[in-house]
């Protein structure tokens, strides 16, 4: 890559302050679901006493990092390769950082894979606004502000994307909340007597049955024998 050095040294900031924006909501949210787990260890940021997970970069998470990236975004995973001879110690935060954003997606993968296709179309598109604006840094010209105008707007299509799915699940699940609000109040006697009758039902079913049956049993001990007539 003719823009290699440059690049790298230019982007590497947003590479690892950046990636966790490209997701949204629910994406965000996760980030305190993941945790120190295979050799991850948890330390305390300064000022904030804030906890942070030290991620240890094995062979595993970096092939699992790379081989997402370069489904994703190809140049990135250039850019990488360049690190990685370069700057080792870059490159090893960089896999760190985009680990992490990997595992928060997957999170979301598991419950919503709708979801999860959004945000890796998100973060793929925040990428390249990155690199493109990272390339930006050594010399403007037309084809490249092209590049940047319609990279921009592929971004914004996919958090438009990302939004409206996050829109939908918030209403489904505000209907749900009408719906059990409104089951409440419509017939509150009704949904009383049910209750009650469940909770009677239970009691009759558990332990005053218990109960009956040893007090039978008790009785039964304490009955006297019935007395022996004498024999004439």
């Amino acid at each position: 890559m003719r823009f290699a050095g440059p690049v790298a040294f230019a982007l590497l900031g947003v590479v690892l302050g950046g990636f966790g924006l490209a997701q949204t909501g629910e994406a965000r949210r996760n980030a305190a679901s993941v945790t120190a787990s295979d050799g991850a260890a948890v330390t305390r940021g300064t000022g904030k006493g804030k906890a942070k997970i030290s991620i240890l970069v094995t062979p595993e998470r970096e092939a699992a990092v790379l081989t997402f990236v370069q489904r994703n975004h190809a140049e990135l995973a250039d850019l990488l390769g360049y690190l990685k001879t370069s700057q080792p110690e870059e490159y090893e935060r960089a896999i760190k950082d985009i680990f992490r954003a990997t595992e928060r997606m997957a999170l979301i993968q598991e419950r919503d894979p709708l979801q999860y296709e959004l945000e890796v179309a998100a973060w793929t598109a925040q990428s390249r606004v990155q690199l493109l604006a990272a390339k930006l840094k050594m010399g403007s010209s037309d084809e490249l502000l092209k590049q940047l105008r319609d990279a921009l707007k592929g971004q914004n299509e996919a958090k438009i994307a990302l939004l409206k799915h996050e829109r939908q699940k918030a209403a489904d699940r505000v209907s749900k909340l009408e719906s059990d609000i409104s089951r409440f109040e419509k017939n509150p006697d009704d949904v009383v007597d049910k209750q009650l009758k469940l909770l009677t039902r239970a009691a009759a079913e558990g332990r005053p049955a218990k109960a009956g049956a040893k007090n039978a049993v008790k009785a039964k001990k304490n009955v006297s024998p019935p007395e022996k007539k004498p024999v004439n």
